[in-house]
């Protein structure tokens, strides 16, 4: 892989039209250019894969507040990419405070989709972004708050950070139960 320097304007118009959880500025340049898309891959990339525009020197809320974070609407995106900025700039505090998760019988956290996946009936696992771990994404927001504040408390991170960070996961007000969508407050 090859790197190379963008202005922050040429930046921002690649950010802009990169809408979308798996859309990346490599990707609007390959449209652009009329290339075909590279094979996908099956394997979350790896920590020392990390591509050049991930802010790791960057701080919690300066990320949270940047237009690489605030470019996705989706809270699964969101959930996502905050846990792949976390694991990041902790990658060994990362993995025990994951893999240690509990709550109930389901895994939330894994190495591998099909033990999140088979720990439970009707679920859904995705990588996590820019590590080797896996993520269980068949949550309402609420439990979704509720991985990312236990995981960044596993962190140490501070209670104004954690505020902030649970405040981009907003409340879809949306409920699972056994199966199905509580959807009471839509009738």
């Amino acid at each position: 892989m090859n790197s190379i320097e963008i202005d922050d304007q040429v930046f921002g118009e690649l950010s802009r039209r990169a809408t979308g959880f798996h859309v990346t500025p490599n990707d609007v340049l390959r449209r652009i250019l009329n290339l075909a898309a590279p094979a996908m891959r099956q394997k979350p990339i790896a920590s020392s894969q990390l591509p050049a525009s991930v802010p790791l020197d960057s701080t919690l809320t300066e990320f949270i507040r940047s237009d690489r974070f605030q470019r996705h609407r989706q809270a699964v995106d969101r959930f996502l990419v905050i846990l792949g900025w976390l694991h990041a700039a902790n990658p060994k505090q990362f993995e025990g405070v994951a893999l240690g998760f509990r709550r109930g019988t389901r895994l939330y956290f894994a190495k591998s989709k099909e033990d999140i996946e088979q720990s439970g009936g009707g679920i859904t696992a995705k990588a996590i972004p820019q590590s080797p771990f896996w993520v269980l994404t068949t949550l309402d927001n609420k439990s979704k708050r509720i991985v990312v504040e236990d995981v960044l408390h596993g962190l140490n991170y501070s209670r104004e950070e954690i505020k902030l960070v649970l405040a981009e996961l907003p409340d879809s007000d949306i409920r699972r139960r056994h199966g199905t969508l509580d959807l009471r407050r839509y009738q």
